[in-house]
Order: C-alpha cells, then structure tokens, then sequence
C-alpha cells in the first residue's frame, strides 16, 4: 500500500487529573452538555464545519501531541511519545506495503518528541511497521513494511487557545519482506492548533474538566520523487489539507475524534484541486499512561473511480515522558494512525 500518511488524532489539552466522577454526577453532567451545545453552539459551529469537511489521520501528526498553550512555556531538554500496538478488525482493502500488495494486520509503532529548546525547537521521531494477514502461519506478525519520518518543528502561541506549529519533515516507506516500491518526500507544514475550552473555560467546566479542540494545517511537498496523491498510487502529491477534530468528556477519560486529510497532485491540470480524501472516525478511552483507540477509516480517490481502502482497527498506546507525568496524547496527533 502507499505511504500511510500517518495520521495522528488531534485534539488539546493540558494535564490530565486523576479525580473521577461519582455516579451521582452522570445526570447532571447530560444536563450541562446540552446547556453547553446551546451557549457556544455558534462559536464552535465553524470549527465542526471545518473539520468535518476535510486520508487517514496522519502518520506524522502534530509535535507533541498538540498540546496548546502554558506548555509552550519550557524551553529545556526533554524526550517524551507513546509506544503503539495495533491490530486491523476488518479488512478487505487496506494494504500491507507500500505497493498496495496484501491486507494489513499488525501495526507496531513508536512515536518520539525530542525537545531541544522546549517546544521552540524539537526533532519528531517516528517508527511504522506493518504485517499482512494473507502470510502464511506466524509469518502473519512478522513486518511487511516499514516507514521512518523524522524532521524538526518549532512551536509558538499565537493567543490564547491558539498555537502556530511550523515544521520540515522527511518520509521513506518501503517493503521488508521483498522487492518493490518505495515512497519518500520532504515536505514544510504549518499547522494552526486550538483549544475551545483555554478559549471558554467554562466549557471546560460543563464537560467535567473536557475540551472540544484540534489543528488546522497545509502542507507542501517540496521534494516528492514518488510518494502518491491517490489510494492507487497513481500522480504525485503536492498539497495537503488536514482538519482535525475531536470532544473529550469526563476528565479526558472519553473522546471522540474526525480527522480528514486531503491530497492534491502536481500532475493535474489544477494541481491545487483535491484528488484524494482520507477521513477516520474514532473512539478513544484513556487512563495515563494508556490509550485504547477503536476507529474506521476510508482513503477514497476525488477526481476518478478507481481503489478505495478502508478498515476497522484497535490501537493499544503506552505514552512516557522522561522529565514529566505523562499527560493525555491530545490531541492524538501523538499517536499516529496508518
């Protein structure tokens, strides 16, 4: 299969408390939901248009998990990420290599965050592999392809609620187990991240210490020899457009997430016009320092009729921090999906 664009969820917060919800609290807190949805139905509304409209969410998320804000703040040495396992559900279509040969099973995955100056400064470290169920026996674990990305990024904050993240990367993906296509590029993004309740905090309140938050990024790929702007592989990339949204309740215990990213290609008559649309659904439950993820996800082509990948998967995530409690991976632009 192509190069999955790593997806990350994306949502903001800051550090997770430990305190839970009595029982009692559960009628009270559907009351304050639906008080919230109508008081700041109008400001949110265009952020949810937004990233409702926007492939799979990206393998090469935001640094740092997203986080906006009084994190921003540090400016020494650190190292922090997650340690991902994943295992496809249901899967008729989505590809174990970058060739788009076999069905993916396994992931094993590993995400890192390098501080050098805090956040002005960071190197973001991240390891793909995949297998394929169509192998034979155990050979089903072993990885069928592998994909490396590693870059820099410097992040700053804007207002309140709102940071700007700017950043380079490069992606090399390839087959392990054979012979066969591989997919690389450099690319420069920016990425504008927000978080509604630093903005309102009394939606904070009303969702029992939540937020509704995400990014908003385009992406340029400035060298690209191979990688795709198709599920098929066909065309070359040049644009990305990525939204992402996601509400968390209940102390982030509870969150849902949509991400969509799309690509252009250099080769088209109008090489800002979207040829693929890659969209994921998903739930996520999270007690530090673990994730579980269960989410569906769908790359479609735009401007033709040709393949189409989507699948069901579970995400099993360990997130550590060397110099800090490890916090919530919010918005899970930390944890990348295929």
């Amino acid at each position: 299969m192509r190069a999955r664009r790593r997806r990350v969820l994306g949502g903001v917060s800051g550090p997770m408390t430990t305190t839970r919800v009595a029982p009692a609290v559960v009628p009270a807190l559907g009351m304050r939901l639906a008080r919230t949805v109508v008081r700041h139905a109008g400001a949110s509304l265009a952020v949810v248009l937004l990233t409702g409209q926007a492939r799979a969410l990206d393998k090469q998320g935001s640094a740092h998990g997203g986080a906006v804000g009084s994190e921003n703040v540090e400016n020494g040495f650190d190292a922090a990420g997650s340690l991902m396992l994943g295992v496809s559900l249901i899967n008729h279509s989505y590809a174990a290599r970058p060739d788009n040969t076999g069905l993916t099973l396994m992931r094993y995955a590993g995400h890192a965050d390098v501080d050098l100056i805090g956040r002005k400064l960071s190197i973001p470290i991240d390891v793909n592999m995949f297998t394929d169920k169509t192998r034979q026996k155990l050979a089903v674990f072993a990885p069928t392809e592998f994909d490396v990305i590693t870059g820099i990024t410097t992040t700053h904050q804007l207002t309140t609620g709102g940071d700007f993240e700017l950043g380079a990367r490069v992606e090399h993906d390839r087959p392990v187990d054979r012979g066969g296509l591989t997919q690389s590029y450099a690319d420069v993004r920016g990425r504008f991240l927000y978080s509604l309740a630093q903005i309102w905090p009394s939606l904070a309140r009303d969702l029992v210490d939540g937020d509704l938050n995400g990014y908003l990024t385009l992406g340029w790929f400035a060298v690209n020899p191979t990688y795709a702007a198709r599920p098929d592989n066909s065309g070359r990339a040049l644009f990305r457009y990525v939204a992402h949204t996601e509400l968390s309740v209940w102390h982030d215990y509870f969150s849902i997430g949509l991400d969509g990213t799309v690509f252009t290609d250099r080769r088209s008559e109008n090489p800002v016009r979207p040829t693929e649309l890659d969209l994921t659904y998903e739930v996520i439950v999270h007690v530090a320092p673990f994730e579980w993820h269960l989410a569906y996800e769908r790359d479609m082509p735009l401007d033709r009729n040709s393949l189409v990948q989507d699948f069901v998967y579970a995400l099993f995530a360990y997130d550590f921090d060397l110099k800090h409690t490890a916090a919530p991976l919010e918005p899970r632009a930390a944890v990348p999906s295929p």
